[in-house]
């Protein structure tokens, strides 16, 4: 991709001969991947003209317009001053009329005064129904009318507009023709316009006539007609064509990163970047335009104006799905109630074959068998050979056996200092587990174990579950998790609509773009850690012996955290379907090697390098710390969970802003 697309400037010095112009370009090369779309084209725009561009569907129309207004890297020309309508619709099906034009209005620093004065008139002069009428629920061509109304929201004095009369009835037709001729009448606004209808292209002061990348033809209308001898433009476009195919030679296609060469025109001695029409400027006489390191410093910061403009947005999206909202505000608190309630708790009704070969009722085996939750585990008294045919055949989990003897054998050990290995096998209490489902067996020792007397443990309770060590990490990967799903499709949505390209003209910067989504997805993330806190600490109550604000924080900064992640699937990947699978494709090896399932210290040392490098590793560290045994900031194990999520939430914006940069 190569060449020169600039605006005019009033004040620049003119070649010989050479009219004021709005835009010239020169040179532009434009491919996708081998195929060539734009080929050494030369354009040039009259100042305060109409200028038509024509040619078939798929000469390169569309990617030159987006080349000009910059959304195809050549250069940029954004702003309040540049009118964009591209081919798709382009608008926000949520949206009212009203809420379309305000939109664009705020983006080019209108007042609201002037926004609904400007709205007034194009509602009336454009046909529109009323301006509460929602986008989605118009028809095809109403759609278009919009997209319309938009471009010529501010006024500007550069109008491009990609196929605007397509559906529209000839009435309306003629009189956006008129308005269009009307606004050029001063001088000051220039309009590139693009269209199927050639013989409307009469109505223009400029044609340009394309095919397969070249402008075959360049000059006022009634010009090209006389030149070529035709009744009509459409004839002088067939003749053109016509002589193109016979003389231009094929040409082989090139990469994107090669050099890409020029061809020879169809007329003899003359290179194909020089229209058969119009003054032609050699190229070392074309004057060069750079913007004021000023105007550059200006353009990088960001404006909150375009900002807010872009918060609302969202949050007007937001409002008028109100089911999708209420789901994304529920879906975490389901989540963390299913996973308190089905995760880490004791299963119920497990039986286990009780073999007790001692008959006396005061015998310890007794005392010891009364221990045992008998809520959790159902004792099924059996002889030795039953009880081990029970367990074979998968109908207990353990079988617990004691001696004859085992109430005078345990006395004689407890006693006794030195006593034969025959009394020591009697006194003990035998036990054979099932460890096919190892959660199960592992509760059952637990359960038996509980008869013995240990001291207090130094942090937490002997009676902590599964369920207390899963759930900060499970509160983390929710909030991360879903804060990737708002936003892995957002900006994935908008670019295939075209929305992005109509922002990108209106002068929002991918900066701007990455700030008001994730100011606008924090109201969200807000709301769901509000009620994920509710349901952990006092509908489940969970223990937390530590800081309120240190956890509230760490949860927000894990938000944020999923939302950055979620502009870098967003701005990396073109289609709906991929973006889904990237943020499902990452979830599940993050869940198992994060620590928040199952202890990092049990993942082997080549993986467990890769775990402690996750955004959530020390974060879940850093979350139980706080919560169950109270520490602050001082301790390393607590600050360095923040420090990570702090730098791989700046890690990800940066990412999403330089990618959303380079695509576009």
């Amino acid at each position: 991709m190569r060449g020169k697309v600039v605006m005019a400037d009033a004040e620049a010095p003119l070649h010989a001969g050479q009219e004021q112009a709005a835009i010239r370009c020169r040179e532009v090369c434009r491919s996708y991947g081998k195929f060539k779309v734009l080929n050494n084209l030369n354009l040039t725009v009259p100042q305060g003209q109409i200028y038509g561009l024509l040619g078939p569907s798929g000469c390169g129309k569309t990617t030159l317009l987006k080349c000009i207004v910059g959304t195809l890297k050549i250069s940029r020309v954004p702003g309040k001053m540049v009118g964009y309508m591209p081919q798709d619709l382009a608008l926000y099906s949520e949206f009212t009329i009203c809420d379309t034009l305000t939109f664009f209005g705020r983006l080019h620093g209108l007042t609201r005064k002037e926004t609904q004065a400007r709205m007034a008139f194009l509602i009336d002069f454009l046909d529109l129904p009323q301006k509460n009428s929602l986008v989605r629920n118009l028809s095809g061509g109403q759609k278009r009318r919009v997209s319309l109304g938009a471009a010529l929201l501010q006024n500007p004095e550069l109008l491009i507009l990609d196929e605007p009369t397509v559906g529209v009835d000839p009435v309306l037709r003629t009189k956006i023709w008129q308005h269009l001729v009307e606004i050029v009448k001063t001088g000051k606004v220039s309009v590139i316009i693009t269209t199927h209808y050639i013989e409307e292209a009469r109505q223009v002061n400029v044609v340009g006539l394309m095919r397969s990348g070249h402008l075959l033809a360049e000059g006022p209308p009634d010009q090209v007609i006389k030149v070529h001898g035709s009744a009509t433009l459409e004839s002088a476009f067939l003749k053109l064509c016509q002589s193109s195919d016979r003389t231009i030679p094929k040409e082989s296609p090139s990469p994107l990163d090669g050099e890409l060469e020029k061809s020879q025109s169809f007329e003899s001695n003359r290179d194909e970047n020089r229209p058969i029409l119009g003054v032609n400027v050699p190229p070392e006489d074309i004057p060069k335009f750079t913007a004021d390191w000023k105007v550059r410093a200006k353009h990088v910061l960001p404006k909150w104006r375009n900002i807010a403009a872009l918060t609302i947005k969202t949050l007007v999206r937001f409002k008028r799905t109100p089911g999708s909202l209420c789901f994304q505000f529920l879906l975490p608190v389901i989540q963390i109630s299913l996973i308190c309630l089905c995760i880490g708790g004791d299963p119920q009704g497990i039986q286990i074959a009780v073999v007790n070969n001692e008959t006396s009722p005061s015998a310890y085996s007794h005392s010891l068998l009364s221990f045992l939750d008998n809520s959790s585990v159902q004792q099924v008294k059996l002889s030795h050979a039953e009880a081990f045919e029970g367990i074979y055949n998968g109908e207990y989990w353990g079988v617990v056996a004691f001696s004859q003897n085992f109430t005078s054998y345990l006395t004689k050990r407890v006693l006794q200092r030195h006593v034969s290995r025959e009394v020591v096998d009697g006194g003990s209490m035998h036990i054979w587990l099932d460890y096919t489902n190892r959660q199960i067996a592992l509760m059952l020792h637990k359960k038996l174990h509980d008869a013995f007397q240990f001291e207090e443990p130094i942090y937490g309770s002997q009676n902590t579950d599964f369920t207390t060590f899963v759930t900060p990490g499970a509160v983390l990967s929710i909030t991360f998790y879903l804060a990737v799903g708002l936003t892995a499709l957002s900006f994935v949505l908008e670019r295939k609509e075209g929305l992005l390209d109509r922002c990108w003209v209106a002068g929002v910067s991918s900066l701007e773009t990455m700030l008001a989504h994730l100011f606008s997805q924090l109201f969200v993330i807000s709301i769901q850690i509000f009620l994920l806190l509710i349901f952990v600490l006092h509908v489940f109550k969970m223990p937390n012996e530590g800081s309120l604000a240190l956890i509230i924080i760490l949860i927000v900064l894990q938000g944020v955290t999923g939302i950055s992640f979620g502009l870098v699937i967003s701005s990396a990947i073109d289609d709906e379907q991929s973006a889904n699978q990237a943020a499902l494709g990452i979830f599940y090896p993050n869940l198992m090697i994060s620590g928040i399932i199952w202890p990092v210290e049990c993942i082997p040392y080549p993986l467990r390098y890769l775990s402690l490098a996750l955004p959530q590793t020390f974060a879940a560290e850093s979350l139980r710390c706080i919560m169950y045994r109270g520490w602050g900031l001082s301790r390393m194990l607590v600050w360095r969970g923040f420090a990570t999520t702090l730098g791989w939430n700046t890690f990800f914006l940066v990412m999403a802003t330089v990618i959303l940069k380079l695509r576009t």
